[in-house]
């Protein structure tokens, strides 16, 4: 294998081991405690939070959209490990586009609540030389959010943003003149955050958002376990209100 020539001591001492010396049984159990711990303590606090929202005066109706934004990895480091054990070398950052589909409901001035779809692209680390290789983080799934609102008069708000994200990710190692390419993926759940603000028109919504990926599952490439790393999202979002009648 790839991994066991390059890497034959690291290699041999990690098959039973997770990367902090934990073997792989006991750090997947830790790893499901302590995401369970951390989704139900932030669910209680979402819940705790709309229903106190959800006490003002409502402005309320459904409305839809779409969001185009960049992505790129917050923690390139982790990617490098990746490229270090497919035996490939990686180099600078590249962003990628991110797209998102959303479908919500303005519970009332302070309060919204998300549901999305969302593609963020393929980004990547890469080089020209000695040779040209590459590493794409693809991410795809689907989000539910609560929105807390402070409005600005009648013209718009600014917003944070609390929820889950669920998804596949991906890493992927290539360089295609060897050719040599390694992938590794992992289905995974993960808080999301974010922040951004909002303008309101007549009938419609724009918003300028960040949010924050941080899916932190461990991926298995040829024996080593590679943490996968977080991904920001900066967009531009169109909302449209759907009409009452």
């Amino acid at each position: 294998m790839l991994g066991a020539r390059m890497f034959p001591s690291r290699l041999s001492a990690r098959l039973m081991l997770g990367p902090k010396g934990i073997p792989h049984s006991k750090l997947t159990m830790l790893n499901q405690i302590k995401f369970i711990a951390r989704f139900v303590a932030i669910s209680i606090f979402v819940l705790l939070l709309g229903s106190y929202l959800s006490a003002f005066a409502t402005e309320n109706g459904f409305y839809f959209g779409l969001s185009l934004g960049q992505s790129d990895i917050v923690n390139p480091e982790k990617v490098d490990e990746f490229c270090a054990t497919a035996g490939i070398v990686c180099g600078d950052e590249e962003k990628d586009t991110a797209v998102q589909g959303i479908i919500g409901y303005q519970i009332n001035n302070y309060l919204g609540a998300e549901a999305t779809v969302f593609d963020l692209g393929e980004p990547a680390l890469s080089t020209e030389a000695p040779i040209a290789a590459n590493a794409t983080v693809n991410v795809k799934g689907g989000t539910l959010s609560l929105l807390p609102q402070i409005p600005i008069s009648s013209i718009g708000a600014i917003y944070g943003r609390l929820g889950a994200a669920g998804g596949e990710v991906e890493l992927v190692a290539e360089a295609p003149s060897i050719p040599r390419r390694e992938s590794a993926s992992e289905t995974g759940a993960t808080i999301l955050w974010g922040a951004g603000g909002a303008v309101n028109l007549a009938n419609a919504t724009i918003r300028l958002d960040w949010q924050r990926y941080a899916f932190n599952e461990t991926l298995a490439l040829a024996g080593v376990d590679v943490e996968t790393p977080d991904i920001n999202v900066y967009s531009a979002t169109l909302l449209f209100r759907f009409p009452k009648k």
